[in-house]
């Protein structure tokens, strides 16, 4: 069985494992409340963690619900806890489980026809779930409150008592009832916590051979009694119940974004790897064969949305009848612009992977120019090419051996096709002289000509069934850094932008993000809690 390692699960999952490993503050815990957290641990259920996602433009796998089952493994001596975890989501024909145990998290992915699974899987080490620190702070510092409102909904406990937290700088309300479990509100997902009186088990085949190739993350964290009380359904023990002080009333509210500057009619053109060609511009981007994703209500300054449709198969970035139909769809979207001339007006040009390059060069060109009233917003453009092109090349010549499941799946079949051939790395063994006089001709009209990029330095994105792959590309394809999302790196990206001007915010206008090559094409979702994985929100926040 194939065996990658490290591959990150997006939070979404993560935060569900509301606790990895949990152990008493024996510095500041009271022989009385010491004596109540052993008995509390002798006694600890079973979790399901109902989840859903409330944003309609997010799903996991295809899903906006699932659940997640937690079992507990108490120590002999009923003095420290940790849980062991599992989620299961089928997307299309793939079965996607992850699991935590014993301190160690994979993933098994394997096919699935009708209800049966087939005996291929393949076995996926993560080196992490979530930023553990913040798990059990999160649980050990709510706060009591006497009311809450989330996205501007009032939080109804009628049975149960009320508590702001705060999990990885995102805010949420928990309303917590000993006699069936609690529930977690946030602007995002709401979690449904129920107390199970039998254990749930995985049901997946003996892995221990792989699994022990996986690298232990999960360790023993201080837990207080008001977090062991969240999640046995106790009442505390009096001395910790007296210092629950309530807090002001709260109100989480939505982070959203208007439109900043003039709305523009809006154009995407995705990257290499389409094979279809459509001479009118589309509402929707179906059939760009995933090379791009919906950007749905996140585009405040669209006034409308096109997704132009153009074979990026059989003829590279450098292609002039390829650069004509960049130029001749942008000019299409606003009637201030100037055939004549050939000059893009008012208009908001998005582009992604090589569809920058494309770009760049028909500017460079002098195919089409654009105005100051028109913003070009790129995102992965791999403006020193891709070293995905070069080593894609080595495997068709033979000299590429080694065998990694996935690899093909991201780069493609042999032959090397044109547009792969035309995406060779700047000045390496494959590229020309023309090539690198073409790219550094695109990079001067890429810098002089782009408003905002996004450029990501990490091929760990969020949770989806593009992660396999990228995290292949990310860590086999021979990479000249590892900030990379998979194919394209971040030094490429940039075509000699100043990296100083890149933030990993989404409100920064250059965004130093750490998503995949899919993330970035907004095939995917913003991460719950990562601002360095919200490319959905860095677009709506971005104009």
């Amino acid at each position: 069985m194939p065996v990658s390692t490290p591959l990150v699960v997006a939070t979404a999952f993560a935060i569900l494992i509301l606790v990895v490993a949990a152990r008493p503050l024996n510095n500041s815990v009271k022989p009385v409340e010491l004596d109540w957290f052993k008995s509390a641990l002798s006694t600890v259920p079973s979790l399901r963690l109902h989840a859903t996602l409330n944003d309609k433009n997010v799903k996991i796998h295809g899903h906006s619900i699932f659940d997640v089952f937690l079992n507990p493994i108490v120590s002999s001596n009923n003095t420290s806890i940790h849980y062991d975890g599992s989620s299961t989501f089928i997307q299309d024909d793939t079965k996607f489980t992850y699991v935590f145990e014993n301190g160690t998290s994979y993933m098994v992915e394997s096919h699935v026809s009708g209800n049966a699974s087939s005996t291929w899987q393949t076995l996926h080490c993560l080196p992490s779930i979530i930023p553990f620190k913040c798990i059990v702070p999160a649980l050990n510092n709510v706060t009591s409150i006497p009311s809450a409102s989330v996205g501007g909904e009032t939080i109804k406990c009628p049975k149960g008592s009320l508590f702001q937290t705060v999990f990885s700088g995102v805010e949420f309300v928990l309303c917590a009832s000993s006699a069936s479990g609690f529930t977690a509100y946030g602007l995002d997902i709401t979690m449904t916590v129920e107390y199970l009186a039998t254990t749930i088990h995985h049901t997946l085949p003996a892995f221990s051979s792989d699994i022990s190739m996986c690298p232990v993350v999960g360790y023993p964290t201080p837990v207080t009694p008001v977090a062991i009380a969240l999640l046995t359904g106790r009442p505390l023990p009096s001395p910790s119940s007296r210092k629950l002080k309530a807090a002001a009333p709260v109100a989480i509210e939505a982070d959203s974004c208007e439109c900043m500057s003039t709305p523009r009619p809006c154009i995407f053109f995705h990257g290499l790897g389409n094979p279809i060609e459509k001479s009118e511009l589309q509402d929707t981007p179906k059939l760009t064969k995933e090379k791009f994703g919906d950007i749905g209500d996140h585009a405040p300054c669209c006034t409308t949305v096109k997704y132009a449709v153009i074979n990026t198969v059989d003829v590279g970035w450098r292609n002039d009848s390829l650069q004509q139909k960049f130029c001749d769809f942008a000019l299409s979207m606003s009637e201030t612009s100037d055939l004549a001339t050939r000059t893009i007006s008012d208009t908001i040009v998005v582009t992604h992977s090589m569809g920058g390059l494309a770009l760049a060069s028909a500017i460079a060109n002098g195919k089409c120019k654009l105005t100051a009233s028109t913003s070009w917003v790129s995102m992965s453009a791999p403006m020193r090419g891709s070293m995905a092109g070069d080593v894609l090349q080595d495997i068709c010549d033979g000299k590429f051996t080694k065998a990694v499941a996935g690899l093909m799946d991201l780069l493609g079949q042999c032959p090397t096709t044109i547009a792969k051939q035309s995406i060779y790395y700047q000045n390496g063994k494959y590229s020309t002289p023309e090539l690198n006089a073409a790219y550094l001709a695109a990079q001067e009209a890429y810098r002089s000509n782009v408003h905002a990029a996004l450029c990501s330095k990490s091929y760990y994105g969020v949770l989806s069934k593009f992660s396999p792959s990228c995290l292949v590309g990310g860590t086999v394809i021979p990479h000249k850094s590892d900030e990379n999302d998979a194919l394209v790196e971040f030094q490429s990206c940039l075509g000699g932008l100043d990296p100083d001007w890149f933030g990993n915010n989404y409100r920064d206008r250059f965004y130093a993000a750490k998503l995949n090559h899919a993330d970035t094409a907004f095939l995917t979702h913003d991460s719950f809690f990562r601002d360095s994985q919200k490319p959905f929100k860095w677009f709506e926040c971005l104009l």
